[in-house]
């Protein structure tokens, strides 16, 4: 019995030694996400047109300024940002993208239920040493009707540092007998729609016969037959725009001539009665709800009413109805970090590579590492990345076995402007080979430039040409193999536009193989008396130390006259002399092939006397061409949210909903969004104050299927099924406990067994 017992208990204790094993080893580790607000990041906020009055809820277009200096940000990183009052915000959990300066989607941002744009980043942000820019929320931020006062409003933008920022918004009330507003949604079917509502007779005039009418003219909307409904309104509170639906009124009552693209309703003996008169679209499109389209429907209100003594006047009013969606937009940009290869080879044949060679990496100006002790790989190499921008600089402190130490520099750039590693070499020679080696910098002696193309004769104190060098785009150049001695290094031939340099002597030895780099000035060239240069150059914008040949420039005086036309060279320099004192500009006439033309002129001011020669070296870049596919349908527009021909030319102006100011200032929320409970019977909006909160109150509800007036939200359920998952980053759990505890359940086991064995 003892046994058995003894094996039943062996058995249990091995189960559960199993059970947290498997425990241990499926344990994830989270990453728990850094959660920062207002007053770390954000270094403006402001309503973008001050100067225009508002209509109570109508849509306020915002914009917001962050810069990331100081945080390092990681992959699920948020950034939360608190609205401030009045303003309101229609909660959204549709993402929109927040886009780097390259293109690359760095985060995506929603508008939340808590008033809030919450910012959450992802891994592209890794690369990046810090992060600047701007969220513009163009739908989804309204007036809060119950804040807001009619006139002049202080809205206080919370920013960095615990500082405020304040913006004007001005409002007002409504004087119109009719307003209009449309809301996206989705039928039975799931088509996209959007639902009208008409409130007529806004006033409460005192009407004979009131006519309402509605043709569809957007080429993106269909009008769905059958789906008028028509009901009784009453105001709550008319400055604010909240009114509540009381009875349908039966069809019998009202006159209704539907066509193919609209319909005429004909109410008669209507007197004060205020209407909400609901219909339904089809969208034709449904990639133009989230693509910042502007769906348009206007309404007119017609009738007769009765003023004093008796004289009868006519009511003829419109109201235009817009609403778009997805035309939040965010962008960033920053230095990206940067990334370097060395990779380490035997001098005597330049291909094969040397493992074992010891490093330490300097930045430019300063005497202390940023890291020491790298090491070539079996390759060769050694791999970094997470470099800020700026100039760096190897230095070997131990040679592989077999070879010389080389203390030349090794130096190199790193931009900002890409991860792509830059790739640079090092070479050592075998021990007892008596033989150093040089490295020569070329620069610009007033700038420090760095400058391609100048060439040097190495020449030994026999008067004998021992080698040559030519610098690099990056200004250097590299000579090995030179026997102990004593030499010149002579400037055979300058770039252009610049005056040769004075001779170096310098000398190898036994003690110094590798003498410290060699830094060789240029004067620029003097042209004609009391004349001046321009010198522009010309990059490859992805890549800001490659010159790009074959752009074609014209260069223009102050009056627009062209005065010169010329072509970058192969490192994407043009040069431009004999120019007096003077305003001037550059511009693009010609992209270099595989680049955009880059439109932005170029202007400079020459002024006497307080440049020698001119003006230094104007820089520029342009970006590579981008090749659409077939269907892309972008058309060179992809930031125009307008529809053709609204700006007059100004296509990258996002056009806002509501700015007509007809009752209907762009309320780009879907049917129910703002609503807590599926059958709460909330307040009514006003068409023109279309984000009422429907408070739970029993004084009727949001309509949003016409069909169906008793019901809040035809049936569509909002529930996420999003990340469900996955886990939260909000910390780490760790194994080691359970894997302690496993480990004591064996040894436990393997007593018991030894001890009844």
């Amino acid at each position: 019995m003892g046994n058995k017992l003894r094996n039943i208990f062996t058995a249990l204790i091995a189960g559960l030694t199993v059970i947290i094993l498997v425990l241990t080893f499926n344990t994830n580790n989270v990453k728990a996400a850094n959660n920062y607000t207002n007053t770390d990041m954000i270094t403006s906020g402001s309503i973008n047109k001050q100067d225009k009055i508002y209509s109570m809820s109508s849509t306020v277009p915002i914009t917001y300024e962050y810069d990331t200096t100081g945080y390092k940000l990681e992959n699920g990183d948020t950034l939360t940002i608190d609205v401030p009052s009045p303003l309101a915000v229609t909660p959204n959990d549709t993402p929109f993208n927040v886009v780097g300066d390259n293109g690359e989607v760095i985060g995506t941002a929603i508008l939340n239920s808590s008033n809030q744009i919450v910012v959450t980043f992802n891994e592209n942000v890794e690369e990046l040493e810090s992060v600047k820019g701007t969220l513009s929320i163009n739908t989804g931020v309204t007036v809060d009707r119950n804040k807001a006062q009619v006139g002049s409003n202080d809205v206080d933008f919370n920013i960095k540092d615990g500082n405020t920022q304040q913006s004007i918004l001005q409002t007002k009330a409504s004087d119109k007998n009719i307003s209009k507003k449309g809301v996206f949604g989705t039928d039975a079917e799931g088509n996209e729609i959007v639902t009208w509502t008409i409130l007529a007779n806004r006033n409460e005039l005192n009407f004979g016969t009131m006519s309402a009418h509605d043709t569809i003219t957007d080429p993106n909307l269909e009008y769905v037959s059958g789906s008028v409904v028509v009901q009784e309104a009453t105001w709550k509170d008319k400055e604010t725009g909240t009114y509540k639906r009381g009875d349908t009124v039966p069809s019998s009552s009202y006159t209704l001539n539907e066509s193919g693209n609209g319909f005429d309703l004909t109410i008669p003996n209507s007197g004060k009665q205020m209407y909400a008169i609901t219909f339904q679209t089809k969208v034709t499109d449904p990639s133009k709800v989230t693509d910042g389209t502007v769906f348009r429907n206007d309404a007119t209100m017609t009738g007769r009413i009765t003023g004093s003594g008796n004289e009868a006047q006519e009511i003829n009013e419109t109201a235009s109805g817009k609403v778009s969606g997805g035309t939040n937009s965010g962008n960033g940009s920053g230095n990206k970090l940067g990334a370097v290869t060395l990779t380490k080879f035997n001098e005597q044949d330049n291909t094969t590579p040397l493992a074992g060679a010891v490093y330490d990496l300097y930045k430019v100006g300063s005497d202390t590492p940023v890291q020491t002790n790298l090491t070539t790989d079996e390759n060769g190499q050694i791999k970094l990345t997470n470099l800020s921008a700026g100039d760096y600089y190897f230095k070997e402190v131990t040679a592989p076995t077999g070879y010389q130490l080389n203390g030349n520099e090794i130096p190199f750039t790193v931009t900002g402007q890409t991860t792509t590693p830059v790739q640079v070499t090092g070479v050592d020679e075998p021990e007892k080979e008596e033989l150093g080696s040089i490295v020569i910098k070329k620069i610009d002696a007033e700038t420090g430039y760095k400058l391609a193309g100048a060439e040097f004769n190495i020449v030994n104190d026999k008067g004998e040409v021992v080698g040559t060098i030519t610098t690099d785009r990056l200004g250097l150049g590299h000579f090995y193999n030179l026997p102990i001695g004593h030499y010149k290094l002579v400037e055979t031939k300058a770039p252009e536009g610049y005056l040769k340099g004075e001779d170096v002597e310098f000398d190898i030895s036994t003690d110094n193989l590798t003498p410290k780099m060699i830094s060789v000035e240029n004067e620029k060239e003097i042209v004609g008396e009391d004349s001046y240069s321009a010198v522009l150059q010309k990059f490859d914008r992805d890549d800001l130390t490659v010159g790009v040949p074959g752009a074609e420039y014209t260069l223009y005086g102050d009056d627009g006259i062209a005065l010169e036309t010329a072509v970058t060279n192969e490192l994407g320099v043009i040069k431009i002399d004999n120019l007096k004192p003077g305003k001037y500009y550059f511009l693009e006439t010609k992209a270099p092939e595989g680049y955009d033309l880059n439109p932005d002129k170029i202007p400079f001011t020459i002024t006497e006397n307080s440049n020698e020669t001119g003006v230094g070296t104007l820089e520029t870049s342009d970006p590579k061409t981008v090749t659409t596919e077939p269907g892309d349908n972008n058309n060179g527009n992809e930031g125009n949210t307008s529809e053709p021909g609204d700006n007059n030319g100004n296509e990258g102006n996002t056009q806002e909903p509501g700015d007509s100011n007809n009752g209907n200032e762009g309320n780009t929320s879907k049917p129910d969004e703002n609503d807590k409970d599926d059958n709460d019977n909330g307040l009514i909006v006003d068409p023109e104050h279309p984000n009422t909160d429907n408070g739970n109150t029993d004084e009727g509800g949001l309509i949003t299927n016409p069909l169906n007036p008793d019901t809040s939200n035809n049936g569509n359920s909002s529930t996420s099924e999003s990340n469900t998952d996955k886990l939260p980053q909000t910390g780490t759990e760790s194994g080691l406990l359970a894997s302690l505890l496993g480990f004591v359940l064996l040894i436990g086991i393997a007593y018991l067994n030894r001890r009844h064995a």
